[in-house]
């Protein structure tokens, strides 16, 4: 079984991530082979602390000191206590398997060698604008190793801004994206789960979809007779 972190700040809100469970390997086999993931927009460690009890190697990608370190916020709700993901870590003794990377991940060398990739709503925020959603999911997809997975989490437009600013796409824009040569969509599902949520400034809606790919390996070449 995977869930995500249920202490981490964001735990009770709605993630697919769990499906990954149907693709990916787990328990003690995890813990003799030691695939690799990246997570994209890590955070105080949602997904990252599942794969790590699973038997993963994970690199968390993340800019957000307040999510890596911890510290106070206050929103309309009231007064929150972050809990960082260093010291998540550090509570269960995980830091040895889990690198901390404070870095856009744009300017990260997208070198095909994570077995898993996975980011969940983070390409419609403000500070990825700077691309388009089709780099930035490209960027992505690239930095997963023939025979590895990419999951994304993603957000459709539920009003007219947010349909024809680009970052939120439907299903169907979203199978275009990732459909490329040497990839396999396994799954692109438009969830019609709608949740509402106080982010940073104020309440608003989400509506979810998620999208796993598979790099296939390449073709192996035919034995030579000898």
């Amino acid at each position: 079984m995977l869930d995500v972190g249920r202490k981490s700040y964001w735990g009770d809100y709605y993630s697919y991530f769990p499906a990954l469970a149907r693709y990916i390997p787990l328990g003690e086999y995890a813990r003799r082979v030691q695939p690799r993931a990246c997570v994209l927009g890590v955070s105080d460690g949602k997904f990252a602390l599942p794969l790590l009890r699973a038997g993963w190697q994970v690199v968390g990608v993340e800019s957000d000191d307040l999510f890596l370190n911890g510290g106070e916020l206050d929103l309309v709700d009231g007064h929150h206590d972050i809990v960082g993901l260093r010291q998540r870590l550090a509570a269960e003794g995980l830091e040895d398997r889990c690198t901390v990377v404070e870095q856009d991940y744009m300017t990260l060398l997208a070198e095909g060698d994570f077995q898993l990739v996975l980011g969940s709503g983070l390409w419609s925020m403000p500070p990825n604008r700077a691309h388009t959603m089709e780099a930035l999911v490209h960027h992505a997809m690239d930095m997963v190793a023939p025979g590895g997975l990419f999951f994304g989490e993603y957000l459709i437009g539920l009003n007219d801004d947010e349909r024809s600013c680009g970052y939120y796409p439907t299903a169907t824009e979203m199978e275009r994206i990732v459909t490329r040569p040497g990839w396999e969509l396994f799954e692109n599902a438009d969830l019609g789960i709608r949740e509402s949520h106080l982010g940073y400034e104020q309440w608003h809606y989400h509506r979810y979809a998620a999208a796993i790919a598979h790099r296939m390996p390449p073709p192996r070449e035919p034995a030579r007779e000898k």
